[in-house]
């Protein structure tokens, strides 16, 4: 009667003991995985710096050589985009190569340093890319140089003060540099000029309701001559003529005669 049970025992230790094996033998392998995954890490670092060099050298490029916080007027937001894709398949991280942290080369966590510095190189080439497609948008034919200043821009008909203010929002995410100031500048000279716009549709209006001066009358149309844009500028002198006739002078002549803005 005590052999099957003698039996059943041989059965469970050998179950055991196979188990056991098992056991053994996936924490082997998991172990030497994971030290190969650490040797193939240690290989890539040299490949990885070489090609984060490459990178940057290309991301340089975007810039100008002498302005280095200003952009190219060759650099686009295309090749802004394909750099950034190739900058982030080069694998650097723990993560990457499924290993813990401090099992990392340490010659690899350098390069991970300069792959992050990179991509924040990118990532600012990007957005201020953008900020410059927004603020040309603001101007008509003749946009902006972003290499040095355009005094004489010329605001689009029909923009809009949201649209300004929507791009002058966004500059407390940059940091005071050469790009910011001539951004600045832009968007100033774009809402001056459609300030000037809205200030001369507002004195029309009322001038059409109420009795003004010759020298109001003088003054804005002196005001009318400083609007650059020359399709929006022609509106305001044939509704200015309009008022001209009270005066029996016509808006050019009068403008001519003003020495003061109304």
């Amino acid at each position: 009667m005590e052999k099957p049970l003698f039996k059943h025992a041989g059965v469970y230790v050998t179950a055991i003991l196979a188990l056991g094996i098992c056991v053994g033998g996936y924490y082997v392998t998991n172990q030497r995985q994971y030290q190969e995954r650490v040797a193939y890490a240690s290989e890539a670092g040299s490949q990885a710096k070489n090609e984060i060099q490459e990178f940057a050298q290309q991301t340089e490029a975007l810039y100008q050589e002498d302005e280095p916080e200003l952009l190219d007027e060759k650099a686009s937001v295309s090749e802004v985009s394909s750099l950034q894709s190739e900058v982030n398949r080069i694998q650097v991280s723990a993560e990457d190569f499924q290993i813990e942290e401090d099992s990392m080369p340490e010659d690899l966590e350098e390069v991970a340093t300069e792959k992050e510095d990179l991509s924040n190189r990118l990532t600012e080439a990007n957005d201020k890319l953008h900020m410059q497609e927004q603020i040309d948008a603001f101007f008509d034919e003749k946009t902006p140089n972003w290499q040095e200043l355009t005094e004489d821009v010329v605001i689009k008909e029909g923009l809009q003060q949201e649209a300004i203010d929507e791009v002058s929002e966004n500059f407390s995410f940059f940091s005071e540099d050469q790009w910011l100031e001539l951004a600045k500048s832009y968007a100033q000279s774009a809402n001056e000029q459609l300030q000037n716009i809205e200030e001369i549709q507002k004195k029309l209006n009322d001038a059409k309701e109420q009795e003004i001066t010759y020298e109001q009358y003088a003054n804005l149309a002196a005001q009318i001559e400083e609007v650059r844009n020359s399709g929006q500028q022609e509106e305001f002198e044939q509704e200015a003529d309009e008022l001209g006739q009270r005066f029996g002078v016509s808006t050019e002549a009068a403008a001519a005669e003003s020495t003061e803005t109304y």
